[in-house]
């Protein structure tokens, strides 16, 4: 029985027309028909070929303009597509196998076929040509996919790696004919593979298949090892904009308690004259001051705490640090500050400062298992040649430097990526160090690390000099010598910190009109029997906050002037872009002679 029944189209290329017509005077006997073309030479084979749809080749391999097996590998290459049966007249020993290799389906020797038998041949030379090409265009997907494809036959024994598996694999390429039981049923499973000595997650697919007619196993492998990494890295993002909004919600209330004893603090210090009592201020004072620090810190984690650069002195930033830090380290870590004379004055902000001297500190700390030292000097540099995004210059350098166990050449180059982390999974973030870097550029400088592995290592926070005087804090002893009669129009949901405002302005003359949301402020500044001479509002307020007002009084009351208190810098720096005279912005906690000073100054403006 024939492979099929069909009619097929035959080129017979034969010079010697006898021949040929020999040829197709056998094929009409055959119990299948033929719609049979004659070439006479390669040429016209090729010809024929290019013109019209064959289904296969009768070749003689001497023709007047090509010789041998050379013959062959022509219309082969030319034509991969078509099925190539050879007839001899010569039949020396190894033809049949040089034209077999060279991508015939078969060899006839001329002395040998009848009409039947030749078409038989014709026939199962075109259904294996089809067959291999079908198989050679799997094969050719395979390698193409991305995934690693494995194929094993009933016996477990590997028969196929495409590209991709060679590379996933450690001696991938070595698998061929080895023993790889898979189990059949199509489903996903989770597998770890040894890339290069280092583990890889993979997800892998085993379905059942047909494999050169033969029952088979294929097994499809993703590397999904970066993809488990970014939800990784998008879960600790998610987890700390969760913390930050925590974080800044808490320290908004804080900042509001802070606000009325800071107040409450300044009135009574006006009313005491006992030195002990004074004394007690005092130390309130100091604890209000670190509750104060305590909860920029917890804004600057947040990202929501607003960027004040000022001129300071980097020893008493580093002091008041290390004061804070010395208790939350262990008996065994030597936490040492080493201060230096005559340290240039730099411009940062102080709460930022903080934050990048203390997240290097519990860094050196995690890598001092065992114990050791953790040491902070301070430096005046002069920068001759660039260092990375340091350019040449007068510089204070800040070292924090620690006798751990070192950093990996390999992590080093990754040390300020964000979410790159050499900490055991589910202990850190990886962002501590980019924001670090962050502040550090921001303002004029940058860090640069350099480790010995065992040995320690050592980070360098370069700061540019500045010229400018240390800006000095305003003189918080009593409440500034300064007086109004205007009225301030003060928008503030939480009763307490109203109070508190309402009581320093009417110490100093000012009139105050109280309203709990900005809804009833717009009702207030819309009565043109009410004389409002400034507007003091919060920011975070329930159904209209201090932004919105401020954005209402610039269409309906352009020429009022409006001072937003805010504990941080959510939508204010959209509104401090547009750069408008009438506004100024009081970041909470603030004292009371902050707040008058402020107040006078838009007054006066």
């Amino acid at each position: 029985m024939y492979p099929t029944d069909d009619s097929k189209s035959l080129l017979l290329v034969e010079d010697n027309p006898a021949d040929a017509a020999l040829t197709a005077a056998l094929l009409e006997g055959a119990d299948v028909s033929f719609e049979i073309l004659i070439a006479s030479s390669l040429e016209q084979a090729l010809t024929l070929l290019a013109e019209h749809d064959i289904d296969a080749v009768v070749l003689d391999l001497n023709l007047p303009d090509s010789r041998g097996v050379d013959t062959l590998r022509s219309v082969r290459t030319a034509h991969h597509d078509v099925a190539i049966v050879v007839v001899s007249g010569a039949n020396p020993p190894g033809l049949r196998a040089e034209v077999l290799a060279e991508g015939a389906q078969d060899y006839i020797w001329k002395n040998e076929p009848d009409a039947n038998f030749l078409a038989r041949c014709i026939l199962y030379a075109v259904e294996r040509h089809r067959a291999q090409e079908a198989h050679r265009s799997v094969r050719q997907l395979l390698d193409a996919n991305p995934d690693a494809m494995i194929v094993v036959d009933g016996d477990g024994i590997v028969r196929y790696v495409n590209r991709a598996a060679e590379e996933l694999i450690d001696q991938g390429s070595n698998l061929l004919g080895e023993w790889l039981g898979f189990s059949s049923g199509e489903r996903l499973t989770e597998i770890q593979i040894l890339n290069g000595g280092k583990p890889r997650t993979c997800e892998m697919k085993v379905a059942d298949i047909e494999w050169q007619g033969q029952r088979a196993t294929l097994a499809a492998i993703r590397d999904v090892t970066e993809n488990r990494l970014l939800a990784e890295q998008v879960r600790a993002a998610q987890k700390m904009e969760a913390l930050g909004m925590l974080a800044g919600g808490v320290a908004h209330d804080f900042n509001n308690l802070l606000v009325v004893i800071m107040g409450n603090l300044e009135f009574l210090r006006e009313d005491i004259a006992d030195e002990e009592q004074l004394t007690m201020l005092s130390r309130i004072e100091t604890a209000t001051e670190r509750a104060r620090t305590l909860t920029r810190q917890l804004l600057a984690m947040s990202r929501r705490q607003p960027s004040h650069p000022i001129v300071v002195r980097p020893n008493d930033l580093i002091i008041k640090s290390y004061t804070m830090l010395r208790p939350s380290f262990p008996k065994d870590i030597d936490l040492a500050f080493i201060p230096a004379e005559n340290i240039w004055n730099v411009r940062i902000d102080p709460s930022e400062f903080d934050q990048v001297l203390m997240n290097l500190a519990f860094n050196a700390k995690h890598a001092l298992p065992r114990g050791g030292r953790v040491q902070v000097d301070v430096a005046n540099v002069t920068v001759r040649e660039p260092i990375g995004s340091v350019m040449p210059g007068d510089y204070v350098r800040v070292r924090v430097s620690d006798n751990g166990t070192g950093i990996t050449p390999e992590h080093l180059e990754r040390i300020f990526e964000p979410f790159f982390s050499t900490k055991v999974a589910g202990t850190g973030t990886g962002l501590g160090l980019a924001i670090c870097q962050g502040i550090a550029r921001k303002a004029g400088g940058d860090i640069i690390v350099n480790s010995t592995l065992g040995e320690g290592s050592t980070f360098t926070i370069l700061l540019p000099r500045t010229h400018d005087s240390v800006t000095t804090p305003e003189n918080a002893a009593s409440l500034p010598q300064v007086v109004g009669d205007e009225t301030i129009l003060v928008v503030e949901d939480d009763a307490a910190v109203a109070g508190s405002i309402q009581h320093a302005l009417q110490m100093r003359g000012f009139r105050t009109i109280h309203v709990d949301d900005g809804e009833k402020a717009t009702r207030v500044l819309s009565d043109t029997n009410q004389d409002i001479d400034l507007v003091l509002s919060d920011v975070v307020m329930p159904r209209m906050g201090g932004v919105e007002l401020a954005r209402w009084m610039t269409e309906n009351r352009p020429e009022m002037k409006v001072l937003l208190a805010t504990g941080y810098a959510d939508n204010v720096d959209a509104l401090r872009a547009e750069n408008n005279p009438m506004r100024e912005f009081l970041f909470k906690p603030f004292a009371p002679t902050d707040l008058i000073a402020t107040v006078r100054m838009m007054l006066d403006r």
